[in-house]
């Protein structure tokens, strides 16, 4: 009997240490994990709600996945558990106990079967557990494509809006610039426009018109702000400054005349903007240009042989006080050579870390000598293309060169 019991006591023990050291630590681990999962704190605000749901989505697959390793883990515990009490009934039954110590067995081998029970029970509610994380996953991936969806469908919309809005943009600039300039003898014009945004109306404008057999006027403007307001302003301005020349011969008058009308259309925010306006004579040797500047970049004058001038012409910007002040210069121009007139946008660029200023521009223009008037505008265009940062502001380039002398027609 006391071999019997030597030989059973083993089998009991090393059951019973399997049980708890290798099922239950690891199962308590894997549990402690689980739970910490769930405790976890609330995921943080991510840019989008789409990565939120995916990230959620793949932390209950994890965790769907970490509670079925348990409940293998509990199966296998049970297993063991089962086996022990069955190991001590076979026990029980080979050592002929007394009733006392065979009850004692029995006592345990059935505690292994609750144990087993329990086990079993735990594995059951963590399948059940991760049966419900699979399908909150499953919720989370459907409102996912969901969310993608509805994206897709608001990017979409908001891509046809904004093409209407360039469009829409694209036929009211049509509207406000000049189709096509005058063919004015003598003179040769070239001009380029260019909108920092395209879905915007741009506030820039020029025009060039005949006003006599030997008389010329031309203009370019800047006027401060974007959009619909800026519209307003700028078909204000350009057919303001249109029939002011035909009623006015001096500079500084049509000048004035677009800043009294820039005060009365200002009824609650002050509207401003800045112009140059040249009245050309083409009616001597060289022509005679007469500058009026209202707040606007200083026009420069493009010799034949590529020497640039600054003219000193320079006055108030228009809208800002009722009785602006403008100091008018005179300009004389031989053949071959430019006056060239630009807006402000170009100055605001940067080419190579290098602001393109006045002088910077000035530098572009007297790189060799010029054919054409286009010549000069397209030095500055290709600066426009090497800048290190998309356009702030609208630019506008007008180039005018005298060609003819009015005696070569005679």
């Amino acid at each position: 009997m006391a071999d019997s019991m030597s030989d059973e006591r083993p089998v009991s023990s090393t059951i019973g240490q399997s049980d708890d050291s290798s099922a239950a630590a690891p199962s308590e681990a894997i549990e402690d994990e689980v739970v910490q999962t769930h405790r976890s704190p609330t995921l943080p605000h991510v840019e989008h709600a789409d990565a939120e749901r995916d990230h959620t989505g793949a932390e209950r697959l994890r965790a769907a996945e970490r509670r079925d390793a348990l409940a293998d883990i509990r199966d296998v515990a049970a297993l063991a558990r089962d086996q022990a009490a069955v190991a001590r009934d076979v026990a029980i039954a080979q050592a002929g106990l007394s009733d006392d110590r065979a009850a004692q067995r029995r006592a345990l081998a059935a505690e292994q079967r609750v144990l087993a029970a329990r086990d079993r029970l735990m594995a059951e509610r963590d399948r059940e557990q991760s049966a419900r994380e699979r399908r909150r996953a499953l919720v989370d991936r459907e409102m996912l494509v969901s969310e993608l969806r509805r994206e897709h469908n608001l990017r979409c919309e908001a891509l046809g809006h904004q093409q209407r809005a360039e469009q829409l943009a694209r036929t009211l600039q049509r509207s406000l610039s000049p189709p096509d300039l005058p063919h004015i003898a003598g003179l040769e014009v070239a001009v380029h426009y260019e909108c920092a945004a395209p879905e915007d109306v741009g506030g820039d404008f020029y025009d060039l018109f005949p006003l006599a057999a030997d008389r010329a006027g031309f203009f370019l403007g800047d006027v401060c702000g974007k959009g619909p307001e800026a519209a307003a302003i700028t078909s204000l301005a350009r057919y303001t400054m249109r029939t002011a020349a035909m009623l006015c011969e001096e500079p500084e008058a049509i000048l004035m005349e677009l800043n009294s009308a820039l005060l009365m259309h200002a009824a609650e925010h002050m509207q401003t903007c800045t112009a140059v306006y040249g009245q050309i004579d083409m009616s001597t040797a060289a022509t005679a240009i007469r500058l009026a500047v209202a707040g606007h970049p200083s026009p420069l004058v493009v010799r034949s042989d590529g020497t640039v001038q600054t003219t000193t012409a320079h006055g108030t910007m228009l809208g800002a006080v009722a009785s602006p002040v403008f100091d008018l210069c005179k300009v004389a121009l031989g053949v071959g050579d430019a006056i060239v007139v630009c807006s402000d946008g170009i100055v605001d660029a940067r080419r190579d870390g290098i602001p393109v200023d006045e002088h910077f521009i000035a530098e572009l223009l007297s790189r060799g000598p010029h054919t054409r008037a286009q010549d000069l505008v397209d030095r500055l265009v290709s600066a426009l293309r090497e800048v290190d940062r998309p356009l702030r502001d609208d630019v506008a380039i007008m180039a005018l060169q005298r060609t003819v002398m009015p005696a070569a027609s005679v």
